[in-house]
């Protein structure tokens, strides 16, 4: 009896490990639909024919459109966050963890025309579900932290908190404006915005401005070579 209760344990285990797997692939046929296709052109059967499936097997692990999108949000900033970590474990001071920040949102690898079109799109939904928004929130604030723990190195705890602040809604309206408009996002620019903006609000002198021309230096190097155009879908 006891026998039998562990094998069924292990069943139940590898189960929700295959179901989990599958809802990973599924999530980024589903990300990968919003930036073909759009939010409204996006639906389950689409999603199904890039992860090389039928409509009936992804609406077994997703019931509707709705909870597809919430996995499409979980996804996408996902991505940020795995881009953050990939850069942070090259970063030996506060300037390079700032700039690991500023390539997790700006490389070339995220930062073009299709993503941000399909952020876009997403963003419009956000305020008619709570599970994103929630998302979206917990996204916003761990960015904000990330920021204010860097920036704790050369400002006091308010103005800190502060900077962040003022940076990750920076970050978010270099995204949104990228999405909203045709010309192509400039990766080069971006970063020029958000170095032009951290520098001012630290009020950095000339040694800092060089120490933070450097880390940039260093963490493009870095980035060009660990985000790489496959990277978004692993």
């Amino acid at each position: 009896m006891v026998f039998s209760n562990k094998m069924n344990v292990k069943k139940n285990i590898k189960a929700r490990s295959i179901s989990s797997i599958r809802k990973a692939e599924f999530s980024k046929a589903a990300f990968e639909a919003v930036i073909r296709y759009g939010l409204r052109g996006t639906t389950l059967e689409k999603v199904g024919e890039i992860a090389g499936v039928s409509k009936g097997v992804v609406l077994h692990h997703f019931k509707d459109k709705s909870s597809l999108l919430e996995a499409v949000f979980r996804r996408s900033n996902a991505v940020l966050s795995k881009s953050f970590v990939e850069l942070v474990r090259y970063a030996e001071s506060p300037y390079d963890r700032l700039w690991a920040i500023a390539y997790a949102n700006f490389s070339t690898s995220i930062y073009n025309k299709e993503v941000c079109q399909a952020w876009v799109t997403l963003l419009a939904e956000v305020p008619h579900n709570n599970i994103c928004q929630r998302i979206q929130y917990v996204n916003n604030q761990r960015i904000k932290s990330n920021l204010k723990h860097e920036l704790k190195h050369f400002l006091d705890s308010q103005k800190a908190d502060e900077t962040a602040n003022i940076l990750s809604i920076l970050i978010d309206g270099i995204w949104v404006r990228a999405g909203l408009f045709m010309q192509i996002p400039d990766s080069e620019k971006a970063l020029d915005e958000f170095e032009f903006t951290i520098i001012n609000l630290m009020v950095a002198t000339d040694e800092q401005r060089k120490q933070h021309k450097l880390a940039r230096v260093k963490i493009k190097k870095i980035a060009e070579i660990a985000l790489n155009s496959r990277f978004i879908q692993h």
